[in-house]
This record gives C-alpha cells, structure tokens and sequence, in this order.
C-alpha cells in the first residue's frame, strides 16, 4: 500500500494514521469481484479501441494488488456471471453506459445482497438518463446550463447561422449515453 500519511506529532493525526494503517492491513486477503466487459456500446468501442494497459481495469487491478485484496474480472456476459459473483465479499462496477452506470447492475447486485461500490438504484438511474437529471436538478435549485430536448425530427430553426449556433453550444448526446464518440459528431 502507498503510504502518503506522515503521523507528525499531533496525537489525533497519530492516531487517524494508524486507524487507517490497520485498516488496510484488515482487507487483506478482501474478495472483490472486478465487474468488467462489453456490455454496453460504450464499452465495445472502448474495448475495441483502447490499449489494455491504458484500460481503467487495469489501473482497478493495479491498485487492488497493492492492497492485497483477492479479486478476479468477471464478466457481466459469461453464463456463470451471477454465481461466481455471489462468492465475493464487494464488487467493483467497471462498466459503462446503459448496464453499468444506469441502476440495472445496481438493481442486481441489490437483489443478490452483494454489497458493492458506487451509487445506488436511483441515483445511477436519474444520473444515467440526462434529461430526468436536469429536471431533478433544477427542481432543488441546482443550477444548470440552458438545455432542450429534441424529438429526433427535423429541427426547427431560422437558417444556418441558427444550426451553427446550436452546434457551437450543444454537445448532442443520446438520452442514456455516456461521452462523446466519434459517431456523434456528424457534420461537424
């Protein structure tokens, strides 16, 4: 484990130091089941065209060795999924998009009584779907920037310098999608 902690010669640091030194100590040997595969588009496309030393499950794995915790990647998609999952102590979501981040994962591993990392059912679901999240948000004050839906229809607008301005400003996504890829931005 990293130690970045200097105890120094306050009592209560001293202590919340050594709190957290025996801590780490007591995970070791901590069965984490590192959820991690194709699930979802975003996934594919990041699968497909990011390195694997580069992969934001290699950097989990890395840090879960340091530590000392047990862990194995399982993949959402393999038919022994659930009951290999069932045999770990806490899983680590390394999904993206719809299936990982949008509260169906959450909603499982709930209804299994896995204990897991991350937000929960709802928070995932009104996260995941971005014009319920602006509506939340704004109904508790929350500011955000100017928005609108569009019905997928032809756009209703007064010419060209009107499209160019709502290029410049939007960034279009998909409901449910997650960053941007290449495919969304057409035309520009």
């Amino acid at each position: 484990m990293s130690l970045f902690l200097n105890p120094g010669t306050d009592p209560t640091t001293q202590k919340a130091v050594h709190d957290l030194r025996a801590w780490g100590h007591s995970r070791q040997g901590l069965g984490v089941a590192l959820i991690h595969g194709p699930v979802s588009a975003e996934d594919r496309l990041y699968h497909s065209k990011c390195p694997v030393d580069q992969r934001s499950v290699t950097a989990l794995s890395e840090a879960l060795d340091e530590i000392g915790a047990r862990w194995t990647v399982l993949n959402p998609c393999a038919p022994s999924f659930i009951e290999e999952l069932t045999s770990y102590d806490v899983a680590l979501s390394n999904l993206h998009g719809p299936y990982g981040e949008d509260g169906r994962l959450q909603g499982l591993l709930d209804y299994l009584r896995v204990p897991y990392c991350g937000s929960g059912v709802s928070a995932s679901a009104v996260a995941a779907d971005k014009i319920l999240c602006k509506r939340v948000m704004l109904s508790l004050g929350v500011p955000t920037p100017g928005w609108s839906v569009w019905s997928g229809g032809p756009a209703a607008c007064d010419g060209e310098a009107a499209l160019r301005r709502l290029q410049r400003r939007h960034e279009p996504r998909s409901r449910a999608g997650g960053p941007r890829t290449s495919a969304d931005r057409r035309g520009r």
